[in-house]
């Protein structure tokens, strides 16, 4: 039994899945304490990975290294590409995934990883070394058990854990969710540290019997998946298609199912407002704060009364389970509240429920503490990552333990950490906004967070971070040359649509009249005919043979892949251009260094606003003080000049 670490993780949600394997990879002794095994990187809310922004982060945790991605991919029942009708700056991939599959595979690839333990108990108290001369240290944490376990760095990533209450209407019970007992003991150590803390809200909505939906009177919503099945059965899921990891390798195995789409009414609404009284976001029980974008029922009809429907999706939990997620009716109402609600709509006249939605309660800490490496600003090697930093959804919380567990790792070996820029990545993003303007509320990602989002696509996350990932050591030496050969294999197909012209002809110009364009008055080159809103590579190819046969030559695993990157280079080329212009002439004030001791409250130009956050932040470079909510463009031009800049 080994008692010494490098590194220990707190927490096995998927900020710590993430920390614990990253850490483990890059030499790290590594142990993950998580308070039950069998629930680790437990979907806790919605079974779905992904969505707006969210599919993003993904697709970037995938392409450093880490294995959100893969296993989705492995456990995914749909996916979805959204935002399809808009530019794909903003497309973002979505997939509903088996709930119980997607535990076993986490389980699966940990126990896999070398330098990785794991221990099933909860954390109560952190191990600190008080020193005269400088900041206290980490060195180690003690169990509820009283198992004690030393280590030189700790990441906690306790999620809703920390003093959780969940409310079901009038009742309370203590719990980090549901059947799961809550952990006490480290926020207030904390808080005596001198941490700031407050408390967070959020909800998850009622599970119901899939065999108790009338389905004739929903609308079926079907992913993107094209499946054949053969006379014995064998199911075929075609591999060209959009997936989440970038290896070519990683393939949906599990057979595709349908959520479908319902609506709720003035009855139901009326049933809802008749109950206010009882809900505890309404009778004062709750004083927390909720997720803004993820509302409950209750604060719909209260928000929008003039609404007499809202739109519901029934989403199942795995490839094989009756259990499905009502997505959109999340409430802390109590449970007969709920069922009678869910009754007055048309297909859920006789819903059977597996269990009601719940609110729960939970302490967070002031992600202003933190610096860009997410290790806290009071205790040197303590790193927070996930809902403990006021985030909220798997995606947010899997980001950030990534490269807390890449940063702690680093760490012991003295080498610097990875930050990410905005320009580079959305988890940059997130960080960049959690640090320098703290959360007042949920924090969740939205494509609109992102200033430079035509640079941050999920088509080219492998470009932007696989390189970095190879650098660090957590991406392998496969998954580069995988890069590179869809790189090499783009760039010729770019460069034979420069080349190669289409000539003027009668025919030739049937064929774009048949697409639907105006027709050529001279040869016009295959990119700039792409560069027509009307014209895509697919519509091209099925009329034009030349660009046909370019395209057959490119390998069929990655096909698609490269020719819908190719097409949005070539379309959006303008687009991109000037967004990297704008994004290097801003990113310049992050290379322009804030000394660590300057004393703002002497620089009496700043206005006072700005040299109260100033302070309270410290923040590293000039870049990220113009974040700061308060600091104004004055601020930031007086300490250019006090800097000598």
């Amino acid at each position: 039994m080994k008692f010494d670490f490098d590194v220990v993780v707190i927490g096995g949600g998927h900020a710590g899945c993430e920390a614990a394997h990253a850490a483990a990879c890059l030499g790290a002794k590594t142990l993950l304490v998580t308070s039950d095994m069998n629930r680790i990187a437990q979907m806790s809310c919605n079974p779905a990975i992904g969505g707006i922004a969210k599919g993003q982060i993904v697709r970037e945790i995938d392409a450093l290294g880490g294995l959100t991605g893969l296993i989705t991919d492995a456990c995914s029942v749909q996916f979805r590409m959204l935002n399809r009708s808009k530019g794909p700056a903003v497309w973002s991939p979505r997939a509903q995934c088996d709930r119980t599959r997607f535990i076993d595979e986490w389980r699966r690839h940990l126990d896999a990883t070398p330098n990785l333990d794991i221990f099933q108990d909860t954390v109560n108290q952190l191990i600190i070394e008080n020193r005269e001369d400088a900041l206290p240290r980490v060195t180690g944490i003690v169990t509820s058990l009283g198992v004690k376990f030393s280590a030189k760095k700790v990441i906690l990533t306790a999620g809703t854990f920390l003093n959780g209450l969940m409310h079901f209407g009038e009742t309370r019970i203590p719990g980090g969710r549901i059947s799961e007992q809550a952990s006490y003991g480290l926020t207030e150590q904390l808080v005596k540290l001198g941490f700031t803390t407050d408390r967070m809200k959020t909800g998850t909505p009622v599970r119901i019997d899939g065999r108790s939906i009338d389905y004739s009177k929903t609308e079926a919503q079907q992913g993107d998946d094209k499946v054949a099945e053969t006379l014995d059965g064998t199911l075929l899921v075609e591999r060209d298609f959009h997936k989440f990891s970038f290896v070519p390798e990683s393939h949906r195995t599990l057979r595709p199912r349908d959520c479908y789409i319902v609506y709720t009414n003035p009855e139901s609404h009326s049933i809802l407002r008749e109950n206010l009284n009882r809900s505890p976001m309404y009778n004062g029980q709750i004083h927390s704060i909720g997720p803004r974008y993820c509302p409950s029922i209750e604060t719909k009809i209260v928000t929008f009364p003039d609404k007499e429907n809202h739109q519901l999706f029934l989403e199942p939990e795995g490839e094989t389970t009756q259990e499905f997620y009502v997505n959109g009716f999340s409430s802390s109402l109590p449970w007969d509240v709920q069922i009678e609600s869910l009754q007055q709509i048309e297909a859920l006249r006789d819903v059977q429920v597996y269990r009601p939605g719940y609110a729960i309660e939970y302490d967070f800490f002031d992600p202003t503490q933190l610096t860009h490496d997410l290790q806290t600003k009071l205790v040197e090697g303590l790193y927070f990552a996930g809902q403990v930093n006021g985030t909220t959804g798997y995606e947010e919380a899997a980001g950030q333990g990534l490269m807390a567990g890449i940063n702690a790792a680093r760490s012991l070996r003295n080498l610097a950490p990875v930050i990410l820029g905005r320009d580079r990545a959305y988890i940059g993003v997130l960080i960049d906004d959690l640090v320098t303007k703290g959360v007042d509320e949920p924090y969740r990602m939205f494509t609109s967070r992102a200033e430079y989002r035509i640079l941050l696509r999920q088509d080219n996350a492998d470009e932007r971070l696989t390189p970095l990932g190879r650098e660090i050591g957590l991406a392998s030496e496969e998954r580069q040359q995988w890069l590179d050969t869809k790189l090499e294999a783009r760039q010729k197909l770019l460069e034979w649509c420069s080349r190669h012209k289409m000539k003027l002809s009668g025919h030739n110009n049937e064929i774009l009249a048949a697409l639907g364009t105006s027709p050529m008055s001279a040869s016009t080159s295959i990119a700039d005919l792409l560069k027509r809103p009307q014209i895509s590579f697919s519509r091209l190819a099925t009329l034009y043979a030349p660009l046909s046969e370019q395209i057959e030559k490119i390998e069929l695993l990655r096909r698609s892949e490269i020719v819908e990157s190719a097409e949005i280079l070539i379309k959006y080329e303008g687009y991109i251009k000037r967004e990297r212009e704008v994004a290097d002439k801003m990113t310049r004030l992050d290379y322009v260094q804030l000394p660590a001791e300057v004393d703002y409250n002497s620089m009496t130009a700043l206005s006072t606003e700005a040299r109260q956050k100033l302070t309270r932040i410290r923040p590293a470079t000039i870049g990220q003080a113009s974040r700061i909510p308060g600091v104004s463009p004055a601020d930031v031009s007086i300490l250019l000049l006090l800097m000598n800049r």
